[in-house]
């Protein structure tokens, strides 16, 4: 090959060419796709069972993040610092926030005719967030943050008054 072949190479017309189509561009397979029968439409019944394994899966989402959330919250150890109290207080109030304000929304495209089927898949859900949430008050009386022993009230014992003394 000379160099002024390289600079000008000649392209040959599709026709002369002698490369096969790649696999899944041949006309055997756009001849079979064109003769396909056409799809079945699902009834209201497959969808509402379609929606019921969506709606499970919505509901055991929060269990995937139960161990990384026990990991994560050995990991940081119970030390006063930054980044175990913000994981603590983010172990708190995002499981909070997700069942009040998105548990709806996340239920809400799943809604069928019959809504009771979806009141198993909430209450999972909401055990698990409150899981998650659980974790974190686990972390936080780790911490000594919950007032939990005697000393944690003394200043609101009385003083235990000594009725005899001996005098020696």
């Amino acid at each position: 090959m000379s160099y002024a072949e390289l600079l000008q190479p000649q392209v040959k017309p599709r026709e002369t060419a002698t490369i096969a189509s790649p696999p899944g561009f041949g006309l055997q397979i756009s001849s079979k796709v064109k003769n396909a029968p056409p799809v079945k439409k699902p009834t209201q019944e497959e969808l509402d069972q379609l929606k019921l394994k969506k709606a499970w899966e919505v509901a055991t989402g929060p269990a995937k993040s139960v161990p990384m959330n026990c990991i994560m919250s050995y990991m940081t150890g119970n030390s006063l610092q930054m980044i175990p109290i913000m994981m603590t207080v983010m172990l708190l109030i995002n499981p909070l926030k997700a069942i009040l304000f998105e548990m709806n929304k996340a239920f809400a495209s799943l809604e069928t005719k019959n809504s009771t089927s979806l009141l198993l898949p909430k209450l999972v859900y909401v055990f698990f967030q409150l899981a998650n949430a659980g974790i974190g008050l686990f972390k936080i009386w780790k911490m000594g943050l919950i007032p939990n022993g005697e000393a944690d009230w003394l200043a609101w014992k009385q003083a235990t008054q000594v009725i005899e003394r001996l005098r020696m």
